[in-house]
């Protein structure tokens, strides 16, 4: 067994079985109690963070003083199902556990931590570490929650009609950021253990977000319902000009809240710091959160953590972390026993001069939204519409030097990467991808064809590609993918 900080963590559960104070494992080396924040940034992409003409010093502070983690995109969206992952380490993708749940959209991810999810709250408060997270998302909700703090957002009216909409979506989040960091600010000023700040804006949990798409890409893209979240709508210069003018206002505020939040956190506290889900602005003909564009910097988020005793501070990674990892890596900081069941990386290793390459290998980053899928590396990108039944892959070589040939869709032309990217999302999902009913993902999942002429193991009804040349060695096997997510997710429930 390759000797990780995780199974160094670990044996803290033995001396729980011996009857020895958990408190005591919340300590540094000195004895000094640990205190750990964390605190979520929400709609803010990264390219926009010191960039595209926005004004955010705060975090760019914070950047200088952090280990920073590029090509961050959140493991699922839009931002009720991100939340799941982030409070209880596992994967939600591919939303196989979704059941239709009252009060939520029928969309697939909208729905509570189940009772057989970990929760990183409860891991602390059993092992006496005070807990308190300021949000107004209702998932987050119980005993298992800890102490929850509400900014007192309600949910206000939503529409669809277009880019309007999203503008007032957009300020929502802005409103959001400033009662719950205003809250937030409260609690840090004394406080033990941890504290959780997570702006939500109450729309996010009764509706899903609309995804507007050019009415021409609609054909052109093989896209087709989206979860009835498709929105086609023919827009203007000047109305994309709005939305991001709009959008900056809101990173703007953001930054400045942020600045007024990190007056209030301790330097000796633990800070762990990212965005919750990006949102396209016009580029590639699309609009919204957790949409299908094939533009990567509509999902990248900022991704931070700032050691107290400046342990890579103004590092950068390149590893393919994601929100999964945030909650096993604040336990692990605070000296508690990681949960068996959250598949997230423990990062403080990373703290401890771990080379990046000794982690587990995530050759890939995957990402879901209701039913789609997005796989993405260094160069690649793959975007695959499940209820379709639709795979478009992008090139993104920076060698290719017009930006419009970069964008368009190889899928015919490379199917042997395809075909990588297709089995890693696979991998990750444990094998087989859910189909999805009307309540909730079908077991088993309905019948289709499963001829595969062209040997890549994708059933000709799931595959994008023509299916009449064989690819030479294309299996799971070959993609170096060490499959550690798939054999923890065995023991999923259904």
């Amino acid at each position: 067994m390759r000797l990780t900080r995780r199974t160094l963590i670990a044996g803290t559960g033995l001396l729980a079985g011996l009857g020895l104070p958990a408190r005591a494992a919340a300590q540094d080396g000195e004895g000094s109690e640990r205190r750990a924040v964390l605190v979520v940034l929400p709609l803010v992409r990264k390219d926009y963070v010191g960039d595209s003409g926005t004004d955010t010093p705060n975090i760019e502070v914070l950047r200088g003083d952090s280990l920073r983690f590029d090509r961050v995109i959140p493991e699922s969206m839009p931002a009720l199902p991100v939340r799941r992952t982030l409070v209880t380490g596992m994967r939600s993708y591919p939303f196989r556990d979704w059941k239709r749940t009252e009060g939520m959209p029928a969309v697939p991810g909208y729905n509570p931590v189940w009772d057989w999810q970990p929760v990183m709250m409860e891991t602390m408060g059993l092992a006496g570490v005070d807990t308190v997270y300021v949000t107004d998302n209702p998932i987050v909700e119980g005993p298992r929650f800890g102490r929850v703090e509400r900014p007192g957002g309600s949910v206000e009216s939503a529409g669809r009609g277009g880019i309007e909409d999203e503008i007032a979506a957009i300020r929502r989040a802005t409103r959001a950021t400033e009662r719950t960091f205003k809250a937030g600010i409260r609690e840090l000023r004394d406080f033990s253990g941890f504290v959780g700040i997570d702006p939500f804006d109450p729309v996010d949990a009764v509706q899903a977000p609309p995804i507007y798409i050019k009415p021409a890409e609609v054909d052109r893209e093989g896209i087709g319902t989206m979860n009835d979240r498709l929105v086609e709508l023919d827009w203007g210069g000047d109305q994309v000009d709005d939305l991001r003018s709009a959008y900056r206002d809101h990173v703007e505020a953001v930054d400045e809240w942020f600045g007024e939040l990190m007056d209030a956190v301790p330097d000796d506290a633990f800070l762990f710091v990212l965005g919750d889900i990006g949102i396209a602005l016009g580029e590639h003909d699309y609009i919204g959160r957790g949409t299908p564009t094939s533009h990567r910097e509509s999902y990248e988020i900022p991704f931070m953590i700032r050691d107290p005793d400046e342990r890579k501070s103004g590092d950068d990674v390149d590893w393919y972390a994601s929100t999964h990892d945030v909650a096993p890596t604040i336990l692990s900081y605070l000296g508690l026993t990681i949960p068996g069941k959250m598949w997230g990386e423990d990062l403080t290793a990373l703290l401890d001069d771990v080379d990046e390459d000794d982690l587990y290998d995530r050759p890939f980053s995957i990402t879901a939204s209701g039913s789609l899928i997005v796989v993405r590396d260094k160069r690649w990108l793959m975007v695959a519409d499940r209820e379709e039944i639709e795979r478009r892959l992008y090139d993104d070589d920076e060698e290719v030097e017009d930006d419009i040939t970069r964008f368009q869709d190889v899928a015919n032309e490379d199917t042997g990467q395809l075909t990588d990217m297709s089995l890693a999302a696979l991998a990750v999902a444990g094998g087989t991808l859910p189909e999805f009913g009307p309540d909730g993902a079908l077991r088993p999942p309905r019948e289709r064809g499963d001829d595969d002429e062209d040997d890549d193991g994708i059933p000709n009804d799931f595959d994008a590609v023509d299916n009449d040349e064989p690819d030479d060695n294309d299996d799971a096997e070959a993609l170096g993918y060490d499959g550690r997510d798939a054999e923890d997710r065995g023991a999923a429930r259904p």
